[in-house]
């Protein structure tokens, strides 16, 4: 029931003109207990006129000037969006699909792109991605262009929480926007609902930490010195493998975007005297051969799939941390970034978390409850 309530609330951000007001009218407020800021003029007006509450959600800020790409404005934050005030030009919602990636570490410019166009979808050339099915219908429906912008990333599996509710289900970013897709409500209006980018965003800029992930909360706490505070939007429960080798480890991470991942090494540094980390792109695919067919000393075990490629094709890695010593293992990730450039990887199996420092130390430490 939680879960739906947050759902129904999570309707359409837009983007569009506001006419102004006329010459002489009294300025009229709108203010909220709830969150103790007011709304007023044109973005007021804006709020208003394209579905108030259920769209934009309450005013996490007062109206003031920010300068957002070059532009230098009146600006007032709400839990779903960021409205601008552009005088002449009328009331635009900003481009929040595409700093929330960027806050997560991930660029949208680095995105996997389709390798070829389904039918009945759209191309857009200015960003390389489709638009397809029910978010094609919402997109167009809804304001289309001016609304959300083009579309930043294919459609992706992605798990989201909000507090302890978690939600896994299909979304895709949009330069201003992240639609997500809720089969359970299909024939209804929230079929399609917009993530609440304007809070996760908001709270970053003023130094405020988002939410840890499920399972992080009281390790971030512990730790504030190497990790600092969350980004939003975290990976939770995505699928996992691990596998320890003479000298060091690898753990891979599903991608969040496609069926690949991340291969994240760990081993000893003497010159460090530190658990030091690397990372690297899984460039093993289904097809591709899943051994090498060699032959480990007695004892030991040759790697396979996406750990085999990258050992094989790396010889100085392969030097590092010698032969594997068991079988790979299914696990379970949630790996979270945080603002100052660490990350946190939280293995379900062992019940470990993983600290990767920005100057590539590494902790291998017991989650704390």
């Amino acid at each position: 029931m939680k879960r739906f309530v947050i759902l129904l609330t999570l309707l359409l951000a837009t983007a569009g003109v506001v006419a102004a007001a006329p010459v002489g009218a009294a300025e009229r407020q709108r203010c909220f207990p709830e969150t103790g800021y007011c709304v007023s003029g044109a973005i007021l007006r804006y709020w208003e006129k394209n579905g108030g509450l259920p769209v934009f959600g309450y005013p996490i800020s007062e109206m003031r000037v920010e300068t957002v790409e070059n532009w230098s404005g009146p600006v007032q934050w709400f839990e779903r969006d960021r409205l601008e005030d552009h005088g002449s030009v009328g009331v635009l919602a900003g481009r929040l699909g595409a700093q929330i990636l960027d806050y997560q570490g991930r660029s949208w410019q680095s995105l996997p792109r389709p390798a070829s166009i389904p039918a009945g979808c759209r191309f857009f050339k200015e960003t390389g991605h489709t638009l397809c099915g029910t978010f094609q219908q919402y997109w167009v429906r809804n304001g289309g262009l001016m609304r959300f912008g083009y579309p930043i990333s294919e459609p992706m599996t992605e798990t989201l929480a909000s507090g302890d509710t978690i939600w896994t289900g299909t979304v895709q970013y949009f330069e201003r926007r992240r639609m997500e897709l809720h089969p359970e409500l299909a024939g209804t209006r929230y079929e399609v609902l917009l993530g609440l980018l304007g809070r996760d965003i908001y709270e970053t800029m003023s130094g405020r930490c988002a939410m840890p992930a499920p399972f992080l909360g009281p390790t971030t706490r512990a730790y504030p010195d190497l990790l600092g505070c969350p980004a939003p939007s975290p990976q939770i429960a995505v699928p996992a493998a691990s596998q320890r080798f003479e000298r060091g480890a690898m753990y891979w991470v599903s991608s969040r975007y496609d069926r690949s991942g991340d291969i994240w090494v760990v081993f000893y540094d003497n010159s460090r005297a530190s658990l030091v980390w690397q990372l690297y792109a899984d460039y093993w695919r289904e097809g591709d051969p899943v051994s090498g067919g060699e032959q480990p000393p007695q004892g030991l075990v040759e790697p396979i799939r996406g750990f085999g490629k990258l050992w094989r094709e790396n010889q100085q890695l392969r030097e590092t941390l010698g032969w594997a010593v068991e079988p790979e293992r299914a696990d379970t990730a949630t790996v979270q970034y945080f603002q100052g450039g660490a990350w946190a990887v939280y293995r379900a199996g062992v019940d470990r978390i993983y600290i990767m420092r920005p100057d590539n130390r590494a902790e291998d430490i017991q989650r704390i409850r």
